[in-house]
């Protein structure tokens, strides 16, 4: 596992995470913060015969996302919620930035 707390954008990611979460109210979302969230959830389900059950491997999910495509979709929903178009487009600007960061570093040197 790679940490990137000391990476530049960490702390803009963590303001424009809860900032997002704020402005754009999606419908029928469903987080997790940890395995453990995840197991008491799939504790208290109440399955009947009627229930069909998944089950997904999503731990490196962010590395296949295009980053086009989450631009465009976050501009979308800011469209739908009639945010202010500047405020938009600082948003997605910043997005911008934080998406392309992709570098870790391993025994000294940056990736």
């Amino acid at each position: 596992m790679i940490n990137s707390k000391q990476a530049p954008s960490y702390k803009l990611a963590k303001f424009l995470n809860k900032k997002l979460l704020r402005l754009i109210d999606l419908p029928n979302t469903y987080t997790a913060q940890n395995s453990n969230e995840v197991a008491q959830d799939l504790h208290n389900i109440q399955i009947n015969e009627h229930n069909r059950m998944i089950t997904l491997d999503i731990k490196d999910l962010h590395v296949n996302l295009p980053t086009k495509n989450m631009l465009h979709i976050t501009k979308f929903w800011f469209n739908r919620r009639n945010h202010d178009p500047v405020t938009t487009e600082h948003i997605l600007y910043l997005l911008k930035i934080i998406l392309k960061q992709n570098y870790f570093q391993y025994n000294n040197q940056f990736y």
